[in-house]
């Protein structure tokens, strides 16, 4: 594998992970706050993430293996900020109904 390769694998996993990041924290922000312009904005950087994932899926330099691993990890993190803010939600609702 080249150094190019090697670096484009990198700022494909940094694009990947920074933006899943960056989906969480405006999700919640705008769940938090009321604005669904905010959740709405936090979708750009949903698309951010599989575009990451698919800098280093679509290569040919990592084993099956890896590229299953990362489209799995990708897809199943798109419903991640949604289903951890209805367990917290869920969570603190029950303490203000006892």
């Amino acid at each position: 594998m080249t150094s190019e390769a090697v670096r484009n694998l990198m700022l494909s996993g940094m694009l990947m992970v920074s933006a899943a990041g960056f989906y969480a924290m405006f999700y919640a922000l705008g769940r938090m706050l009321g604005r669904p312009s905010l959740v709405a904005f936090s979708y750009i950087f949903a698309v951010l993430q599989a575009m990451g994932a698919l800098g280093m899926i679509v290569p040919p330099h990592l084993d099956p293996f890896w590229k299953y691993l990362i489209a799995f990890s990708s897809l199943v993190y798109l419903f991640v900020p949604q289903g951890m803010w209805w367990v917290v939600t869920t969570f603190h609702e029950r303490e203000y109904t006892h």
